[in-house]
């Protein structure tokens, strides 16, 4: 073989990483991901738009438009177990740049989103507020209120939290795995406790608990804060809803695709990670919604999540309500031990979900180093940690980087624009990936994921098509497209085509860089699938 030929030659390396993640890990994995408790009550505020909508059929219908799509990837984690599995099958499937894109939109979605400054507003503020409320400390009120105002104290905390983020990412997937399980069997044992508590005290108790609290802080009544109006049932407000909640809870099923290389192999270790932890999940987030219509109540939880619980001249507890957390500690705030409990439990809501979030960015950008389309270095593992470390340290800078510009150059993203877009970049362009590759090869298995992923591409692109025209229908100052666009929306538009354009380009770039510095035509990459 000449020099030259040699050049030319293409050699696979091994990735490096371990499988050593049994069916438990990835089952609380994507539990954690789903995260009822956390995720239902934001889709849930966008009732206000639509007020005849059952809000337990709304559940079960986000539930069942999102089946088709954890089904698909059940098939997908059969057929290809590899690590960053998404990228894998759709940059094979549908070509190299379409899968670069899908890696840009995770690596930048997640380092931007690393759901910190969530955890922030929705958890952290209001358990210093419970806290400082439970024993009558106005300095911990204030704390509370502080972390939100205060920019150096929300800049210095969030930083905080994205470095334990990343501390936690340099050691090997087990470990990640391990703090993952943790954390999600606490939110578990936190989200029981919610609805035994309020199955036990009903809607009396909790009406006679909020009673109480309030009147100590000269706040409204709950009876104020209760519309006397019962509007129609609207099946159409019924399934917009379902739309938004399977947006923001039930679509995200797939934290195991993003570790397959280094799942146990197994096809009942997939599906006690993807199926199991989806059927719990659903079943959990019917429950806490029927607990919230039945026990909260359904016009009082809408109309104070929207516009608190203080009288016009701001007395009230001093409690954020942005989170379901801030109505389920209201009976216990007299009860120290279940109150620590529903906290702690609270605190793993939005930082486990950044954990997850930073597993699925840092695996895409390994993925694609692995191809050479990023710099090789991205894709060393560290014999020592077990662990893609460069990728790691790249990904932390950039959520650091993104933290900076959102809280001081107010570089902020639409919160529902952003869960638009990766539904159509993630979710619709997987199941593309995958209706493709379901007619590579004729068996079993094939034959379900073709059946899935068509299932899967009319779910999502239905959701996203209504959830877009009705947005743009309705694009008044009071209209439901003016809340779901709220937020910078030239910035996100940006930023998404600057992801499109800069894969495109970012592509020639690299293909003719590899032919011309290592005699390789980077498209004989994607013609298989990597090893382990």
């Amino acid at each position: 073989m000449s020099r030259e030929e040699s050049k030319k030659l293409f050699v696979r390396e091994t990735s490096g990483l371990v499988r050593t993640l049994n069916g438990r890990d990835v089952f609380l994995m994507n539990f954690m991901y789903l995260a009822p408790a956390a995720s239902i009550a934001y889709p849930l505020t966008f009732a206000f738009f639509f007020p005849g909508a059952n809000w337990i059929l709304a559940t079960v219908i986000g539930a069942l438009l999102a089946l088709p799509t954890a089904m698909m990837y059940y098939y997908i984690s059969r057929l290809t177990p590899k690590t960053a599995a998404d990228y894998i099958y759709v940059s094979r499937y549908l070509g190299p740049r379409v899968g670069l894109i899908q890696a840009l939109v995770n690596l930048f979605g997640y380092g931007i989103g690393i759901d910190v400054q969530t955890e922030m507003s929705l958890v952290i503020v209001p358990f210093f507020q419970a806290i400082g409320v439970a024993f009558h400390n106005q300095g911990l009120i204030n704390l509370g209120n502080e972390l939100i105002s205060n920019t150096t104290y929300y800049f210095a905390f969030t930083t905080l939290m994205i470095l334990l983020v990343g501390l936690v990412m340099v050691f090997s997937i087990k470990w990640v795995a391990r703090v993952i399980s943790s954390l999600t069997i606490l939110q578990i044992v936190g989200t029981i406790a919610i609805i035994i508590l309020l199955a036990y005290i009903g809607k009396g108790g909790f009406v006679s608990a909020f009673n109480s609290l309030s009147s100590e802080f000269k706040g409204p009544y709950y009876s104020d804060l209760v519309s006397s109006s019962i509007p129609p049932f609207s099946l159409f407000g019924t399934l917009m809803l379902g739309i938004m909640i399977m947006g923001n809870l039930f679509i995200y099923n797939n934290a195991p695709v993003w570790v397959g290389g280094e799942v146990k192999k197994g096809y009942k270790t997939i599906r006690a990670g993807i199926l199991y932890s989806y059927v719990v999940a659903a079943i959990i987030s019917v429950i806490l919604v029927y607990i919230i219509v039945a026990d909260i109540g359904q016009r009082f939880f809408l109309y104070t999540s929207v516009n608190g619980w203080t009288t016009s001249s701001g007395s009230g507890i001093p409690i954020a309500p942005y989170s379901l957390l801030a109505y389920v500690i209201i009976p216990a705030i007299h009860n120290i031990p279940l109150l620590l409990l529903l906290l702690i439990s609270g605190l793993t809501w939005y930082i486990s979900y950044a954990l997850i979030g930073a597993v699925a960015g840092i695996r895409a950008m390994f993925a694609a180093s692995f191809d050479r389309m990023l710099p090789e270095k991205f894709a060393d593992v560290s014999v020592r940690l077990k662990s893609p470390y460069v990728s790691t340290l790249v990904f932390l800078a950039i959520a650091l980087i993104f933290n900076y510009l959102e809280i001081y150059q107010g570089f902020s993203l639409s919160l529902m624009f952003g869960v638009i877009s990766y539904m159509l970049f993630q979710y619709f362009i997987a199941s593309l990936g995958a209706l493709k590759l379901s007619k590579k090869e004729k068996n079993e298995i094939t034959s379900k994921l073709l059946i899935t992923s068509i299932l899967s591409i009319i779910a999502v692109g239905s959701a996203v098509g209504l959830m877009l025209g009705y947005g743009i229908l309705t694009y008044t100052p009071n209209g439901f497209g003016y809340d779901l666009f709220s937020g910078n929306i030239i910035p996100s538009v940006s930023l998404l085509a600057g992801i499109v354009i800069t894969a495109e380009v970012w592509y020639e770039i690299v293909k003719w860089y590899r032919m011309k510095k290592d005699g390789i035509d980077i498209r004989m990459v994607f013609t298989e699938i990597p090893p382990d």
